[in-house]
């Protein structure tokens, strides 16, 4: 892991891969956290380039110790735009996040230069509030989308997300027994490194069939 220092904040870049994904992390845990972490780690044994990141209201929980809620999204979106800028990617790249981080890398996804987005558990509605969805701009988007979501997640069901009519160019893979936090029910013969696991696969043959993303790094030449 490399640490890329940045005027709002430390930046963890994993692995070397030529298809790069920026992921922003979910409303309470950090980039520090094991699920962002191991699916990191996975990524990259696909030969992918990770990019971890925390928003400013994060920072200021991992300095403090205080708890807080996120700010409103639209602030969100700037510091996301803002980290893009910086990092000033140049290869093929995906942004997304877990939950709050892929609302977020939805939202901001058409005034960049990324391929597409991706979200790992997305927060069609807030908890227990199924009638105040989060997806008109997903309805007017153009650029393609995945989502890799539970099918017992409670922000997000698989019998409620399949009423939304989402178009055809944002892909959906369904996780049988898991909860939005990728954990299934205790009887479930499956388990949270499977999904993370399963998640990794699915990304890497979305991006190489939907995004025609190559794997293979062409070497440059040495004249």
């Amino acid at each position: 892991m490399h640490i890329i220092e940045t005027p709002r904040g430390d930046v963890q870049r994993h692995g070397e891969g030529p298809v790069s994904v920026v992921l922003a992390h979910g409303s309470g845990i950090g980039m520090g956290h094991e699920f962002m972490q191991t699916m990191a780690a996975t990524l990259v044994a696909k030969n992918f380039s990770v990019y971890l990141f925390e928003f400013a209201y994060m920072q200021q929980i991992q300095k403090t110790g205080i708890k807080r809620p996120p700010p409103p999204v639209a602030r969100l979106e700037l510091e996301y735009l803002q980290l893009l800028q910086t990092l000033n990617l140049q290869g093929p790249y995906v942004i997304g996040g877990k939950s709050l981080g892929s609302r977020v890398a939805s939202l901001v996804v058409e005034r960049t230069d990324a391929l597409a987005w991706l979200a790992l558990g997305y927060p069609f509605h807030p908890q227990k509030k199924p009638d105040r969805l989060r997806v008109e701009h997903l309805l007017a988007s153009a650029k393609p989308g995945l989502v890799v979501q539970g099918t017992r997640d409670s922000l997000g069901s698989y019998d409620e997300v399949l009423g939304y009519s989402l178009p055809a160019h944002i892909d959906l893979q369904w996780l049988a027994h898991m909860d939005h936090s990728f954990k299934p029910y205790k009887a479930s013969p499956y388990s949270l490194p499977q999904a993370i696991e399963q998640s990794a696969v699915w990304i890497e043959q979305w991006c190489q069939n939907r995004l025609k993303c190559s794997f293979i790094e062409v070497p440059s030449d040495e004249s």
